[in-house]
């Protein structure tokens, strides 16, 4: 055994004593990493502790709070410089492979531990690097030299060549070990500013929109107040407190309330919140320029120097900032406002009728367009108009058009077809809004209309006139099956006719020609094909609606002749009385015609004023009445066809005596060729075997001619006899009677 040991010590080109001390530097390092990461996060929640001390009032001592900082900044610079020593000497190790491969396993081990460093100091500096408003512009400067020390550590990586996939996970218990890691930059502070600063700049916001308000209230409170005001106030006062993170440099020197007493105050205090986060950003210039200068990028590091010897920083590259963080700052409010007034209030919005919010943002869009608002709030307040209109487009017609299918479930219910169109007002009012823009009020280019915006309002549109138009259908058959015509007709020509005036204010221009010429970016382009494709669907709709009522009809008319066929079934007399053989002459009616009449054609008279319609409906009646009597088969003696010719002729006497129909319908009715062939059908069951039939009738003048040009005959429907109004003569005639042979005439049929 001791033979091996001396074998093997010879066989190394070095003691494994002469390289411990480089072993015993990295695993010291890695315990010292392990304790910056305790210390890291126990700042961490004392950092934590003192924000929430700070928004309740408390008084905390900042003092112990930086010295932990500077403690940690201090062991955070020495770490790096001994990561840097020890990848040195391990790149520079010549030794044996069997010590490599140690080197290497010390190599693997201090990569990764600098890389679970890099996480939670990266974690910690987006945590802090906003509470220099808090805490002070000492607090900053802590934060900048962290982030210089984590940005040194990153480039470790390349310079060493540690990993070729630094994001490689090392810890599985840390699974956002994952996410990959970046510099920490000037543009990166701002992103982080934006993102913290965005609630409290919407709540200031809405302070100054509820001033603009109350400005404007003020100016037309001579005008009678509606609900509409009540619903503004109430969504502009009722949510969050300003966030308590506001900066103790402008609680020590500024009045941080953005609320004023007039109208031009309240513009005022919109620059003056812009202008505040603008001085935010110039600090954050200042400092990254003074301690950590290779943050600000090569443009941003081509500052001048006074003569003085103190940085200045250039207006231009100024301003570039500033803008780039207006941008971001004022995108990220336009969509947190509506958050802020729909779900974070302690009365939000969106518990309220969807008309707050429709009041809210028509005030919106006639606000922002005639008052000086900064243009960069001024597209947060149009995101949030549109936001709200989105959260309009869904509650408000779920609720209008859940009601309307509520109510669609009983049969014959008046208020169905108000709540249809209701439904269809509300969605066409939205519609149209979409149509417009604060600069343009038509022809707006695609590219600036809110197309994505309005293709839901479009495609509920289309679902709820297909809806319509089905309930429509299907209550007409419901309500026709007991023949309550006046419903049909309300739903016909009034509820119907309600929905298309309300479609005859939907304004939706048409944009082929710019699809087709192209040029537009792919998402304009794609929310374009979708709009114009539902664009054409509402078309097709809403011409379908328009025919929908002839499908009504023509499902009265169908019914109406069943329910015609069964009423004369119980009320048309025996077939016994029609064959009896009388000496006198009726000369009056009988009973049931009256009954039929009243039950079948009255309610149609009463409930319409259509002389097509009511003209159809009478040929119906009769054509069933005429029906019942060939499908019965019913024998007619010669007194029982004088019957039914008084029966048929009472019709005319009655449409002329019925009150509730105007003298021109009368007209209308009486002319009808459907009482002519009634008429001719008792003629027909009058008439002998053999006897020929007049083609004219002599009584009857065909033409009237004045100065040689033929004039309008009134009754050119007589001019043939009733006969011949009859296309079945022959089947009619097998409907007379057999005839007793009389013994002293027997020439007579």
């Amino acid at each position: 055994m001791s033979g091996n040991l001396l074998a093997l010590a010879k066989w190394f080109p070095s003691s494994i004593a002469e390289h411990e001390d480089a072993f015993s530097k990295c695993r010291a390092l890695r315990v010292t990493c392990f304790t910056l990461i305790s210390n890291i996060l126990k700042v961490a929640g004392t950092i934590e502790m003192a924000k929430s001390a700070n928004s309740d009032g408390s008084v905390i001592n900042d003092s112990v709070m930086l010295e932990d900082l500077e403690k940690i900044c201090l062991a955070l610079e020495q770490v790096l410089v001994s990561f840097t020593l020890n990848f040195q000497e391990i790149l520079l190790s010549k030794s044996h492979p069997l010590l490599l491969k140690k080197f290497n396993v010390f190599k693997e081990l201090l990569r990764k531990v600098k890389l679970q460093l890099c996480y939670i100091l990266q974690s910690f500096i987006c945590d802090i690097s906003c509470h220099f408003l808090l805490f002070g512009d000492a607090f900053l400067t802590f934060t900048l030299r962290l982030s210089n020390s984590y940005n040194n550590l990153l480039t470790l990586d390349a310079t060493f060549s540690l990993s070729d996939n630094s994001n490689s996970v090392c810890n599985n218990t840390c699974p956002y070990l994952r996410f990959a890691l970046r510099k920490f930059s000037v543009t990166r502070f701002l992103q982080i500013l934006s993102n913290q600063r965005t609630e409290y700049c919407c709540h200031n916001l809405i302070d100054c929109l509820l001033e603009a308000y109350k400005m404007h209230e003020i100016l037309e409170e001579d005008n009678s107040s509606d609900n509409s005001s009540v619903e503004i106030y109430m969504a502009l006062t009722r949510h969050l407190s300003p966030p308590a993170d506001l900066s103790r440099r402008n609680d020590k020197n500024e009045d941080t309330s953005l609320v004023t007493t007039d109208h031009v105050g309240s513009f005022m205090s919109l620059e003056k919140m812009i202008s505040e986060e603008e001085s935010n950003v110039i600090i954050i210039l200042k400092q990254t320029q003074k301690v950590a200068p290779m943050m600000l990028g090569k443009d941003l590091r081509a500052l001048g120097e006074t003569t003085n010897g103190k940085s200045k920083i250039d207006s231009k590259i100024t301003q570039k900032v500033l803008d780039y963080y207006e941008q971001i700052l004022w995108t990220e409010v336009g969509n947190y406002l509506e958050h802020v007034i729909l779900w974070w209030a302690s009365s939000p919005l969106s518990s309220r009728p969807p008309r707050s919010s429709q009041h809210l943002r028509e005030w919106i869009n006639n606000f922002a367009p005639s008052a000086e608002v900064p243009p960069v709030i001024l597209a947060a307040l149009l995101n949030l108009a549109d936001a709200l209109g989105v959260h309009i487009t869904y509650t408000l017609w779920d609720q209008c058009f859940r009601q309307a299918l509520v109510a669609a479930k009983k049969t014959g219910n008046q208020e169905t077809g108000k709540l249809f169109c209701n439904v269809i007002q509300e969605l066409v009012a939205l519609c149209n809004l979409y149509e417009v823009t604060s600069d343009w009020t038509t022809g707006a280019p695609l590219n600036e209309l809110p197309l994505v915006e309005q293709i839901p309002v479009l495609h509920r549109l289309d679902h709820t006139l297909h809806t319509t138009r089905l309930w429509a259908i299907s209550e007409c058959r419901k309500i026709a099956g007991s023949w309550n015509v006046k419903d049909v007709f309300a739903i016909t020509h009034s509820q119907i006719t309600n929905c298309l005036t309300q479609l005859s204010n939907l304004r939706l221009a048409d944009h082929t020609v710019a699809i087709e010429k192209g040029g537009m970016e792919v998402h304009v382009e794609v929310c374009a094909l979708m709009r114009s494709k539902l664009v054409s669907e509402v078309k097709e709709n809403i011409q379908q609606l328009k025919d929908s009522p002839k499908e009504c009809i023509s499902c009265l008319a169908s019914i109406c002749k069943i329910i015609n066929l069964a009423n004369l079934q119980m009320i048309f007399p025996a077939k016994s009385l029609w064959r009896i053989n009388r000496e006198d002459v009726p000369n009056s009616a009988s009973s049931y015609v009256k009954r039929y009449l009243e039950k079948m054609l009255l309610p149609v008279l009463n409930s319409i004023d259509d002389d097509a319609i009511c003209n159809m409906i009478l040929t119906l009646v009769c054509e069933s009445w005429l029906d019942h009597i060939y499908n019965q088969k019913i024998k007619f003696s010669h007194w029982g066809a004088f019957q039914l010719l008084c029966d048929f002729a009472y019709v005319s006497m009655w449409i002329e005596e019925c009150p509730s129909i105007s003298d021109r319908m009368k007209k209308k009715l009486v002319k009808n060729e459907i009482l002519r062939r009634c008429e001719g059908v008792g003629r027909l069951l009058l008439r002998c075997p053999g006897e020929k039939l007049n083609m004219v009738d002599k009584k009857m003048v065909a033409t009237l001619y004045n100065n040689g040009e033929m004039e309008e005959d009134t009754n050119h429907h007589q001019q043939m006899p009733a006969e011949m109004y009859v296309p079945n003569q022959e089947q009619w005639l097998e409907l007379r009677a057999a005839r007793r042979k009389s013994l002293f005439s027997p020439l007579c049929c």
